[in-house]
């Protein structure tokens, strides 16, 4: 499995990224936003152990963005009776990707407030610090 934190660290020093309507999606699909009071005035946050209303993230992740069945397989050890579907597990290549994505959706998300849109395209920015993007005409 992948370092999400790593992953995102290193997506954070980019000034270049591309928005994509995968991204999007994720966003939209957010399950609830807390007020978390912290330290001092508090300030919103997206429940990191269940973005998507699961604990399970590359498999919500792979059901919002209707993955094809080929990223599926059959879970044997625990076979449901006749009558119903058999419970399906992500393979470990389409986990990571899944993952990959739900980390990038927090890309997006850093990029959209910055601009005040949730436009897919390519954004850049001047340097890896600022907080500038801007949305590249196509």
């Amino acid at each position: 499995m992948i370092d999400t934190s790593r992953l995102f660290e290193s997506l954070s020093r980019a000034t270049e990224f591309t928005v994509t309507e995968d991204h999007l999606k994720l966003l939209r699909h957010t399950y609830r936003i807390y007020w978390d009071p912290g330290e001092g005035y508090g300030a919103p946050f997206i429940n990191p152990k269940k973005p998507y209303g699961n604990s399970n993230v590359p498999q919500d992740v792979a059901t919002i963005l209707e993955a094809p069945d080929s990223d599926w397989e059959d879970n044997e050890e625990d076979l449901p009776p006749e009558d119903e579907e058999p419970f399906k597990i992500l393979r470990a290549d389409a986990e990571d990707r899944y993952l990959r994505l739900h980390v990038e959706a927090g890309m997006a998300l850093k990029i959209a407030l910055a601009t005040g849109e949730f436009l897919r395209g390519r954004y850049t920015r001047t340097n890896n610090w600022s907080n500038d993007w801007t949305r590249q005409q196509p």
